[in-house]
């Protein structure tokens, strides 16, 4: 147990460049203890940084143990003596430095107002890797000279080469993250992902696809189409049904159709919207399944809803995700959709079929255009962006956008709400661009007065039901 401390006080002293000598030995099993110690706050690490729910992956263990494995053994290439010793204070001091980190992504204000406003965010990550990285090559100084590396040795320049080599081989890892987080993406995950998404990666994901068969998406469109229309079931007079239409625009992007179908299963569990989900989708793995979301299927989509619905008393509520600009959101399926969806011809339809209790959720760029065609006492209206905004989180390995984690994934549940979860994603949506350094979205919501009233007359009742159920 002395040895034990004795490593951590002589890491200490290390982190602030201060030599401890090697006088006490300490075994194998200690320095492996410490090793592990290492890979445990590596992986505390990966899991403590990551804003909102974390997937584990087991591939990511594999390249805690590969990353340490190649550490322990440059360190015992670069040490000829008392390598035990070096190693355990050279694992401490990792642990030391994991935490640090951990402690520094909890602090209650922002780098960046520590740092000169014209500096960008490579600027800010730049500076810090290079304060990490001389302090780090002066801690193992320290330690090397404490462990009897001389002068004539030359420590300082046995740290620099212990330290690059360790560097260059544990970035050239094919690693592989422990805890993936809603914003994580691939080309995060290692130098290779890296470099592919930067150099190699086509900027148009749709350049390397098939074309699409115009004729027989156009031909299969009816019977798709009335397939989905079965799903509606009659309303129940006397109560607040809730119907949904979800709609993923653009197809050569994945997140667009994950989303949607994450947004819609969290819009049932906290409105509960079983008497009818229609799925409109522009994907390539759907074309024999789903019906696609051009403006004819939305509209046949709503003239369905109100003539089961009963208009004075349900809800239908209408969620749409793609790429979105100054007009509208894209309609995009290769040659066989090409649209534009916007705001004035979504309020349109709803008018023609005289649909006025309406929730519309639109998680694109620009999407605050819909706020005032939209906007009634009879009308919630959420968007992802203000008008003159994009909003961000669109490329394909995301599960979710910004919006759609901070919103469905992260704030929107049972007994929540639509205009609580709102304000709780506003609040993260903020963080994260503040974390990122990106232009702010501004999302945009607005909640009328009788429709709320509605809902939230119908969570109440939803809330003494479970309430009662949970008594008996």
């Amino acid at each position: 147990m002395k040895n034990f401390l004795h490593v951590i006080r002589a890491a200490l002293r290390a982190a602030r460049w201060r030599s401890t000598a090697a006088d006490r030995p300490v075994s194998v099993g200690v320095a492996l203890v410490f090793v592990a110690m290492a890979m445990a706050s590596e992986a505390a690490r990966q899991y403590l940084v990551i804003s909102g729910p974390a997937a584990f992956t087991l591939y990511g263990i594999n390249s805690i143990i590969a990353a340490m494995a190649v550490f322990v053994a440059v360190t015992l290439l670069f040490v000829s003596q008392d390598r035990a010793i070096v190693l355990a204070r050279l694992a401490c001091l990792i642990v030391l430095l994991e935490w640090t980190v951990i402690a520094a992504s909890r602090l209650p204000f922002e780098f960046r107002s520590l740092v000169p406003e014209m500096w960008t965010a490579s600027d800010k990550i730049i500076f810090a890797w290079l304060i990490v990285v001389v302090w780090w090559i002066g801690a193992v100084v320290a330690i090397l000279r404490g462990a009897g590396v001389g002068p004539y040795q030359s420590p300082v320049f046995r740290a620099f080469g212990l330290s690059v080599m360790a560097g260059v081989a544990v970035v050239a890892l094919p690693a592989y993250p422990t805890f993936l987080g809603g914003d994580s993406t691939r080309s995060s995950y290692n130098v290779y992902e890296w470099s592919y998404a930067r150099f190699f990666k086509p900027p148009n994901a749709d350049v390397d696809l098939p074309p699409v068969d115009v004729a027989a998406v156009e031909l299969s469109q009816p019977h798709l189409l009335e397939a989905e229309l079965k799903k509606l079931l009659p309303e129940r007079k006397g109560t607040t049904d809730i119907y949904a239409i979800g709609i993923a625009g653009w197809s050569a992007q994945d997140v667009f159709i994950k989303e949607m179908n994450g947004g819609l299963a969290a819009l049932n569990r906290s409105l509960d919207t079983d008497r009818g989900v229609i799925r409109l989708v522009n994907h390539r793995d759907t074309l024999e399944t789903q019906p696609v979301a051009n403006r004819t299927n939305f509209a046949a989509a709503v003239r369905a809803v109100a003539g089961t619905m009963n208009k004075d008393e349900d809800v239908l509520v209408v969620f749409i995700t793609s790429h979105g600009g100054p007009t509208g959101v894209a309609l995009e399926l290769g040659d066989a959709v090409t649209a534009v969806l916007g705001p004035d011809q979504v309020a349109s339809v709803l008018d023609r079929e005289g649909i006025r209790n309406r929730v519309i959720i639109v998680s694109a760029c620009y999407s605050g255009i819909f706020v005032k065609a939209l906007a009634s006492p009879d009308s919630i209206v959420l968007t992802a962006a203000d008008e003159n905004s994009t909003s961000f989180g669109c490329s394909n390995e995301r599960e979710w956008t910004y919006f759609g984690d901070a919103f469905f994934n992260q704030s929107l549940g049972a007994e929540i709400s639509l205009e609580a979860a709102f304000e709780s994603a506003k609040a993260k949506i903020s963080q994260w661009e503040a974390r990122d350094d990106i232009p702010t979205s501004s999302p945009q919501g607005h909640f009328g007065a009788a429709i709320s009233e509605k809902l939230a007359a119908r969570l109440k009742r939803g809330s003494r039901v479970q309430a009662l159920s949970e008594e008996r």
